[in-house]
């Protein structure tokens, strides 16, 4: 009586592996898509109140989405904060923030770079690694790259804009 073992080679082993690893990595990213509140918490150690939590939410999952608030409420803390789970979790994502003054619209990289890449602890260091090389934030230039393909860039919305703004691609 022989005894049959499935020997695998290195290569089948491996391949194996790595389907595995991908798989994982998907139902990760669908329940992650599905749930981006969890995401911020999970992912980019950011705790959030229960409105910003509905409210990312929202913007996740529609099309048309407006934020009406007061101030001070953090419209543009958590606009940063959608632009930057948007991007990680659907890659080649282009968002293009227009403003009548680069100044108002480079605030939204500015919370980006000044808050979320400093101020959560092993967060920022995993937002850290998913941009690629310095973020631009200048009078003439704004924008973010991701590793994946992603990213953010800043035009002035006005006459002398308008060829940037078509340019733009949004999801």
């Amino acid at each position: 009586m022989s005894i049959q073992t499935n020997k695998r080679s290195e290569k089948e082993l491996a391949n194996e592996k790595s389907r595995r690893i991908l798989l994982g990595v998907a139902i990760w990213c669908g329940f992650y898509r599905e749930n981006p509140q969890r995401f911020v918490k999970d992912y980019l150690n950011i705790s959030l109140k229960f409105f910003q939590k509905v409210l990312i939410y929202a913007m996740m999952h529609n099309n048309h989405f407006m934020f009406w608030a007061s101030r001070g409420l953090g419209k543009t803390w958590l606009t940063a904060l959608f632009c930057v789970v948007r991007c990680i979790l659907f890659p080649k994502t282009k968002i293009c923030i227009a403003s009548s003054t680069r100044v108002q619209a480079n605030e939204v990289l500015s919370k980006i770079v000044d808050d979320f890449m400093k101020n959560y602890g092993w967060g920022s260091e995993n937002l850290c690694r998913e941009i690629k090389g310095k973020p631009i934030i200048s009078p003439n230039k704004g924008q973010i790259d991701f590793q994946n393909g992603s990213w953010i860039k800043v035009v002035t919305a006005a006459d002398s804009g308008r060829g940037k703004i078509i340019d733009c691609r949004l999801w």
